[in-house]
């Protein structure tokens, strides 16, 4: 037996590529800490009191205490705690016992410490991800800064589709040292990390004027020498990047005036 718990909300993911089955290519993802317990419950020594708990609709269990047909099926608070109650009775050890009553309060450091902003751009990120060049350009012009958010840190909204923009840009080269990424991310593509020329900590804007992508190794180099002759090369660099992403949405803007063209003296 074992529970998992959500880290974040669901969001858009490609399909893992090490699973080869009927299940479609786009889908949903939930990022889940995996906890499994020595040993087992049973159910039947306790189904009495899991039926009295469990949801009126769409429960796991039907009336006579057998399993109902499903994947998923949800646990209200009752339920839950039942079960992790007759989880923890029948643990060995007392360290074992203790970390299942844990879970009666669960707290996930990581997920506490993410503001609403933070969640935001992951799942904005998830979706940029998805979107051809021509895309992304749009999205690029669309997009509006959100304002920082204090936790134990200020958060700055960093807008993801221009983080995936100046990657496609880059070709998975790093854009100061010229050298292939690193290495590929879970979804396959080359690591490089966006940054800023001019800092959002200093007023920098979030536009594609002002980003690069960069390896780790430069990456660093930048923050920890903060060298000016490198950032004059970056704003060059930066300077690029936009010329590139105007050009992209000049032929993405003109492409969709022509396909609107087209559709009105079709209708006529």
């Amino acid at each position: 037996m074992a529970i998992s718990i959500a880290k974040r909300d669901v969001y858009e993911a490609k399909r893992p590529s090490d699973i080869f089955n009927e299940w479609e290519q786009e889908g949903w993802r939930v990022d889940a800490t995996y906890i499994p317990f020595n040993k087992q419950i049973i159910t039947s020594d306790f189904i009495e009191e899991l039926l009295k708990s469990q949801p009126q609709k769409y429960a796991p269990f039907n009336k006579s205490g057998g399993g109902n047909t499903g994947y998923l099926f949800k646990a209200n608070k009752s339920m839950y705690e039942l079960i992790i109650k007759q989880t923890a009775a029948i643990q060995m050890t007392e360290q074992e016992r203790q970390s299942v009553i844990a879970l009666l309060d669960p707290k996930d450091e990581a997920q506490e410490a993410m503001t609403e902003l933070e969640i935001v751009m992951d799942l904005e990120e998830a979706k940029a991800r998805q979107l051809s060049p021509e895309g992304l350009a749009a999205q690029v012009k669309n997009g509006k800064a959100k304002k920082a958010q204090k936790s134990e840190t200020t958060v700055y909204y960093r807008n993801p589709y221009v983080k995936e923009m100046v990657k496609h840009i880059a070709e998975g080269k790093c854009q100061m040292c010229s050298k292939e990424a690193p290495f590929y991310d879970k979804d396959s593509k080359p690591y490089l990390e966006e940054h800023h020329v001019n800092r959002l900590a200093d007023g920098g804007s979030d536009t594609m004027d002002n980003v690069v992508a960069l390896c780790p190794n430069c990456h660093r180099k930048i923050h920890v020498l903060n060298d000016e002759q490198d950032t004059i090369l970056l704003e060059k660099i930066a300077e690029k990047n936009d010329k590139y992403y105007q050009r992209l949405l000049a032929y993405e803007e003109k492409m969709e005036s022509k396909n609107s063209s087209n559709s009105s003296e079709a209708v006529k």
